[in-house]
């Protein structure tokens, strides 16, 4: 498999750093080889950027005109495969970054240790086998989606409508209780009110007793067990933002 590694630093040295890293890791990983794209800055590399171009993007924040934040925003709207990791001088963006879920952030001048177990983690991550469904239609119609693309699950009267990533909406003929059934094991899944489940992973935040979705959509939280559902989903982000800093 050729793995495609976008580097995306205004600072030549740099990009040269995290090459020669990761030149050195794939050296004795005959299985894989590696192609690398080379970009100064941010609007250069969003000019030529398509998706599914790239699997990995290592992406420096502080930079020019549109720093690493803002295009990293700008390719998570069309693309949510592609593997994001920040490298800064600072620590203090590290939240910032969280929205769109990246698998880690290297606070320079970082050590080959600390790339070697990112990169081991993020590799891993797209080995493991994804997680799909089948979901029901009428006459006997059915599609198979990744568990991981679906950003929530809505009661619909009598039918159920399922958010996409990809911004479709599915009206499936099956019961809300059936979806419930099949969802939760899923860790990132939380029913925040009677008839909707959600996806953690694409919650920006929860404001006004609702939650922001990424796509701008807005779910209202239950009063009953609000201050729960709230833990909940707080633990799931700090959880979620240790195992990217591996701590």
């Amino acid at each position: 498999m050729v793995l495609n590694i976008a580097i995306v630093d205004d600072l030549e040295n740099d990009r040269k750093r995290i090459e020669g890293y990761i030149d050195r890791y794939f050296s004795d990983r005959k299985n894989r080889s590696v192609r690398i794209g080379h970009y100064s800055n941010a609007e250069v590399f969003l000019k030529s950027y398509r998706k599914n171009d790239y699997h990995i993007l290592f992406l420096d924040i502080c930079m020019g005109d549109m720093n690493g934040l803002e295009l990293a925003e700008r390719i998570r709207s069309c693309d949510n495969n592609i593997r994001i990791i920040f490298m800064s001088t600072s620590q203090e963006f590290v939240f910032a970054a969280f929205s769109v879920h990246p698998e880690g952030y290297l606070c320079k001048p970082y050590e080959y240790d600390a790339f070697t177990d990112l990169m081991t983690k993020t590799i891993g991550g797209m080995s493991e086998n994804e997680k799909y469904l089948t979901i029901q239609f009428p006459r006997s119609k059915q599609e198979t989606t990744k568990v991981n693309d679906i950003m929530s699950v809505v009661s619909n009267n009598h039918s159920v409508n399922v958010y996409l990533i990809t911004g479709e909406i599915w009206e499936s003929n099956m019961l809300f209780s059936e979806f419930q059934t099949m969802l939760q094991n899923e860790p990132g899944f939380l029913e925040c009110n009677r008839g909707i489940i959600i996806n953690m992973n694409y919650a920006v935040q929860i404001k006004n007793d609702t939650f922001i979705m990424q796509d701008g959509t807005v779910y209202p939280i239950r009063r009953r067990g609000r201050k729960e559902i709230s833990a909940k989903f707080t633990k799931y982000l700090a959880d979620k933002m240790r195992r990217s800093l591996n701590i």
